[in-house]
């Protein structure tokens, strides 16, 4: 598929900047007030789509239907193959080969064979004829009666497993690349659960069409590509299950808040798209008319070092609300109050802001100034609801401490020291670095020491204190399904990624693999594809099923070190950052439900927007052309100094039904961006 056309030409900072002028000879004008360059690029590379013959993956959602039905035919049992030949494609180059020389034989052989005898009985028995060897002669026994015929291995098999094929096939299975066709593939990573397949099967249906953008219909509990991908623990309201303290706080005014954590007082200087302009701190500035057309969104300066965002789960009325957590420390990325290997503690706080999604208005809801040292992981309750309160926020913390704030409901902006939190869970033994939720009650948290320990809201006692690795624990992820055991998911600041049942972790543990060098990436899990992605401490992302730790599936790269990910829990769309202030999508959807046969012509991912920094002129840019990049898996490590101000230091999906297209992210300067993908601006 031909690259979009575009002119280049140098910006501020010596860079090459791409403009989206046409795409495959689509014309996009610079006036056109919709998301005319998303659809456009959506639906070009919908249409041209081509497979090689032989594509086991061309009609998969058919695939998963026999899977379920073993009276549907397969789509590999006739159809020719031709393997992948593009450059750059090493899981098609490495089978290739392999799957010259084996082809007959698996089709042949390995499917039926008792029905289908192989090539070479059939040259056996020819050659005997032309030799003029006589047939032997059936015996009288033989003559009679029709001797019962023993059941084979295949019969055997098929009773145990009837919708099967890859048991039929005895084919050993080392990596991803013996799954060649996309129904070996998915039986091997998901399993015959019937539910399950009909879930992905809607998945497939639902968002495959779409390789950057999907329709917002499709995520409605009426739609009939809906799946529940919710925790199944977000079902229950424990409000009044779990016992809080009353917290303890102070209301403060805007002064005294200046004082304790000083904001950024210069305005910045800023090109978005052709509008040059300044932003000061609490300032927004909404999109103009871009080359690409008109985008809804808007860039908002909080004027401090943002380490971590969060949505709340749920609309109230309409309306969205975004925590934000922020640090003071904002000049100096090697200042020794952001380090996280040791007890610190400082004045902090967490800012909730409020967001009209029609009007785009965004406002502060509530400013919560604390004691507690930096604060990461920021995650809303889901399972907690109270008509007096916005939700139970809860974040790690710099003190070595998971800590739980309830938001209180406010009719006015205010600002409060809090000097104690609802809920704290921590042991003496060690610092804790991160965590996740394993049930409306209970959280699993990875420490600075390598040690897991899960924790039952409201005590300090763990049920386990395991060993798992043998550094700091830099992130910690459920993957949660209605069909399997919770698995969790570790990476330590070393590289190593490990999975295992918290039931059973010293049986379970399986070390997934090590990155090539350390990595402070956090992961985080799409629990429509059932996959955990990750980085591996470079420029590349990759993601992989907990049922299946081998099948490691790459899934963009980047021209530096990733820095954030973001997925949700209503589409299989990943967004990425990175230290360069790249923003890519990934439909990962068109990844995990195809075969590896021909994912370098359906899988594509899109880089979003890109964050610039001239030096000389002192002056940031947000570049919004969209860039298609075709997929590769081959992995070259990228790893250059950028301004530190451009790094995307977070990213989150809005995970509401009415608004889950929003997002939002930002760089190490403070500018936070606030869009609607694909959306257009109604004037």
């Amino acid at each position: 598929m031909a690259r979009p056309k575009g002119s280049s030409g140098p910006n501020e900072g010596g860079k090459k900047v791409r403009t989206l002028d046409s795409f495959n000879g689509v014309k996009v004008s610079s006036v056109n007030r919709s998301a005319a360059a998303l659809a456009v690029l959506n639906s070009e590379i919908a249409s041209t789509r081509t497979r090689p013959r032989r594509s086991a993956s061309q009609k998969a959602s058919q695939s998963l239907a026999e899977m379920i039905d073993p009276h549907v035919g397969s789509l590999d049992d006739d159809e020719d193959f031709e393997p992948p030949g593009e450059q750059g494609d090493v899981e098609g180059a490495e089978a290739e080969e392999e799957y010259e020389e084996r082809d007959d034989l698996e089709d042949d052989e390995l499917d039926n064979p008792i029905e289908k005898p192989s090539t070479r009985a059939k040259k056996t028995k020819s050659t005997s004829a032309a030799a003029g060897v006589p047939k032997p002669r059936a015996t009288g026994a033989k003559r009679g009666r029709k001797p019962k015929k023993a059941a084979s291995v295949n019969e055997e098999i098929k009773a145990l497993t009837p919708t099967s094929k890859l048991d039929n096939k005895h084919r050993i299975i080392r990596g991803l690349k013996d799954l060649t066709s996309a129904r070996d593939k998915i039986e091997r990573i998901y399993g015959l659960n019937e539910q399950k397949l009909l879930g992905l099967a809607k998945v497939k249906e639902g968002f495959e069409a779409g390789p950057f953008d999907f329709d917002l219909q499709t995520i409605q509990e009426d739609s009939k590509y809906f799946v529940d991908s919710s925790p199944p623990w977000s079902k229950e309201n424990i409000a009044h299950a779990i016992r809080l303290k009353k917290a303890k706080f102070d209301l403060m005014e805007e002064s005294d808040l200046n004082y304790l954590f000083p904001v950024r007082q210069s305005e910045l200087r800023l090109i978005i798209g052709d509008l040059d302009t300044a932003i000061a701190t609490g300032q927004k500035v909404e999109f103009p008319v871009l080359p690409c057309g008109k985008r809804k969104g808007f860039i908002y300066s909080t004027g401090a070092l943002v380490t971590d965002i969060a949505w709340l789960p749920r609309d109230l009325n309409g309306e969205l609300f975004l925590a934000v957590s922020m640090s003071k420390y904002f000049d100096d990325p090697a200042d020794p109050h952001l380090r996280l290997f040791s007890k610190e503690e400082h004045i902090s706080c967490v800012t909730i802001f409020r967001l009209d999604p029609n009007t785009l208005s965004f406002e502060k809801y509530q400013t919560i100034v604390h004691q507690f040292g930096e604060t990461w992981g920021l995650k809303w309750h889901e399972a907690y609801q109270d008509d007096q309160s916005l939700g139970l926020l809860a974040a790690c913390c710099q003190d070595g401490t998971v800590k739980f704030i309830k938001v209180n409901l406010v009719q006015n902006y205010e600002i409060i020291m809090l000097q104690e939190a609802s809920l704290e869970i921590s042991i003496p033994q060690g610092l804790i670095s991160c965590f996740d939720f394993t049930s409306s009650l209970s959280i699993i948290c990875g420490f600075q020491n390598g040690y897991v320990a899960e924790f039952e809201l409201g005590s300090n006692l763990p049920s386990f204190y395991y060993k798992v690795h043998d550094s700091y624990i830099i992130s910690i992820v459920t993957a949660y399904s209605q069909y399997e055991d919770i698995i969790i998911n570790t990476i330590s600041v070393d590289g190593f990624t490990c999975a295992f049942n918290p039931k059973s972790i010293r049986t379970t543990k399986s070390i997934v693999g090590r990155a090539r060098g350390g990595n402070n990436t956090p992961a985080v899990y799409c629990p429509q594809l059932y996959c955990v992605a990750y980085s591996d401490g470079v420029n590349s992302v990759k993601a992989y099923p907990p049922r299946a730790v081998f099948a490691t599936h790459q899934i963009c790269m980047h021209d530096n070190t990733v820095s954030s990910l973001a997925a949700s829990k209503r589409h299989p769309y990943l967004l990425s950052g990175s230290a360069d202030g790249a923003l890519m999508i990934n439909n990962m959807a068109r990844r995990f439900l195809t075969g590896i046969k021909n994912n370098t012509t359906v899988y594509k991912y899109l880089k979003l927007w890109q964050w610039d920094y001239s030096l000389k002129e002192d002056k940031y840019r947000l570049d919004p052309n969209y860039e298609v990049y075709n997929f590769s898996v081959n992995e070259v490590s990228k790893a250059k100094v950028d301004p530190h101000g451009i790094n995307i230091s977070s990213v989150k999906w809005n995970e509401t039904t009415k608004f889950g297209k929003f997002f939002a992210f930002v760089n190490n300067a403070g500018m936070m961006v606030v869009e609607e993908l694909g959306s257009e601006q109604q004037n």
